[in-house]
């Protein structure tokens, strides 16, 4: 009895699978799917398309070269038409469109060692952060308008533009009182007042959208908790809105009212999160994301964050 009880669960176990079999192979339509296709080689015997390279009937290519050798801070234009870049060969700072043809040079000045390129609003000034060798940094301003270049004073390593543009705010560094200070002033370096003091190292500095304040804390470190503090344009009503969070950065969305917050998990840790905070560092909310915020982007309506994985 038992015998015959096995053969029948035998076959029916054999008549399901093979009811599966038929069903997927000769029955089911496949659903179109992205191919990865074997690249062929053109006449010049070379390929039309790297190995690897996912084909979409439906879609072009979405990622195009606009460069045909290495460039350097490429920013869109205040019109959202043109592209600036640096060429990485001389400094020289390019105008071109988006499929890479050069409508104008817009400075001939060389700028070696070049490391950071930041731009005002309007996208017509720009403070440049140069390094000849390690410990041998300068800043320089670019005023594409007036047509102007000239370095700016010593001691300088972080810059930030106002809201406005019409001013830069800095840390300046007295090697003889060992004063460490976030200053404000003109882009050229004239008209200068203090605003704040620290004891740390290394700081970051971001004006708050929408509003006249900035804020500082120290550059991250998984090491360093944060201080994260903000005072007004004038020096006045500072306060401490962040705190206890080691190797934190900030980035503040386009209107000012929330800013991603990434941060290690503990002193010295490897875990990173993404958090969400308001402009008084409450209803701190984690996305349980691990990146950082320096490898995200507001949209400029503030209602979405883009972010890379590291």
């Amino acid at each position: 009895m038992l015998k015959k009880i096995f053969a029948i669960s035998t076959l029916l176990l054999v008549l399901v699978v093979g009811a599966i079999f038929v069903y997927n192979f000769a029955f089911k339509k496949s659903s179109p799917k992205n191919e990865v296709e074997t690249p062929k080689a053109n006449e010049e015997g070379k390929l039309d398309q790297p190995p690897g390279t996912v084909k979409k009937e439906s879609d072009k290519a979405v990622v195009e070269a606009v460069s045909g050798e290495p460039a350097f801070g490429a920013v869109l234009s205040a019109d959202g038409n043109y592209l600036y870049i640096f060429l990485g060969g001389n400094g020289q700072l390019n105008q071109i469109d988006f499929s890479g043809k050069l409508e104008k040079v817009l400075s001939t000045e060389q700028f070696s060692g070049l490391k950071r390129a930041t731009w005002n609003k309007p996208k017509n000034k720009a403070i440049l952060k140069t390094e000849s060798a390690p410990e041998k940094t300068k800043f320089f301003y670019l005023d594409l308008a007036g047509k102007k270049v000239f370095p700016l004073k010593d001691n300088l390593d972080s810059v930030s533009w106002s809201n406005l543009g019409d001013k830069i705010i800095y840390k300046f560094y007295d090697p003889k009182t060992k004063k460490r200070t976030i200053s404000v002033s003109d882009p050229d370096g004239k008209n200068w007042r203090d605003i704040a003091d620290f004891n740390y190292y290394g700081v970051e500095i971001s004006p708050v959208p929408g509003s006249s304040d900035i804020s500082f804390w120290p550059s991250p470190n998984a090491f360093t908790a944060i201080s994260l503090n903000t005072t007004t344009f004038s020096g006045e009503n500072r306060k401490e809105i962040l705190k206890g969070r080691f190797g934190a950065d900030v980035l503040w969305s386009p209107d000012g009212t929330r800013a991603a917050v990434s941060s290690a998990d503990q002193k010295g840790g490897h875990k990173i999160d993404l958090f969400l905070m308001n402009t008084q560092g409450g209803q701190f909310q984690s996305l349980l994301f691990p990146t950082f915020s320096g490898k995200c982007v507001w949209s400029t309506d503030s209602k979405n964050l883009f972010c890379a994985m590291p």
